[in-house]
């Protein structure tokens, strides 16, 4: 697993709870190194670790844990960039949920040790849609729960976004959302503007 994704974790610790849980949470998961390094690979199951131990030490369920880290990555500031290449994924919040089963393959264009999770979107009905998740490790979709219920709010989307089951084939974790877009322009969007920052 390419470090990125593990310090995305390390990020949202520091930021929202400081360095000195950082360094519990460090010490709780046995991590032998003070910080991350964005391109390293890293063992699956450090991300594991790390994410328990992160859950011990704030005293916080996994899942919810993990949805505030999707939607902090999306609204996070000094992240903007990530925001905005969201954004580009379309006009409209439906825009962006068939854009999810594109993501892999654009991530690994740039990084090819990147492996994000598979996702597979499906409408089912006119307002419905389920996201599926494939992945070595379990969380995907609680990370993009948080994901998109920032992104829907960024769109000026009213939608209802919950998570679904959870299941393993061999070493896969494949996970389920649902989706039902009530309203599209429910509020005024968040200024986006194609030149850079607003």
């Amino acid at each position: 697993m390419l470090g990125l994704i593990c310090k995305s974790l390390e990020g949202f610790v520091r930021d929202q709870h400081g360095d000195l849980q950082w360094e519990r949470i460090r010490r709780a998961a046995r991590l032998p190194f003070e910080r991350f390094e964005a391109l390293r690979i890293y063992d699956d199951a450090v991300l594991m670790d790390l994410v328990a131990a992160t859950g011990g030490v704030l005293d916080r369920r996994q899942s919810p844990l993990l949805e505030d880290i999707g939607h902090w990555i999306c609204t996070h500031r000094p992240l903007e960039p990530v925001r905005r290449l969201i954004r580009f994924s379309g006009t409209s919040f439906v825009d962006l949920l068939f854009s999810l089963e594109e993501i892999e393959d654009r991530a690994r264009i740039a990084l090819p040790n990147l492996h994000l999770p598979q996702f597979r979107v499906e409408l089912t009905a006119s307002d419905e849609f389920v996201v599926t998740s494939q992945w070595m490790v379990p969380g995907a979709a609680a990370v993009l729960t948080g994901m998109l219920r920032a992104m829907a709010d960024d769109y000026g989307t009213l939608a209802i976004i919950e998570r679904g089951g959870l299941s393993q084939d061999g070493d896969t974790v494949i996970e389920t959302i649902s989706v039902r877009v009530i309203e599209d322009t429910f509020h005024e969007p968040r200024e986006f503007t194609l030149g850079g920052v607003p």
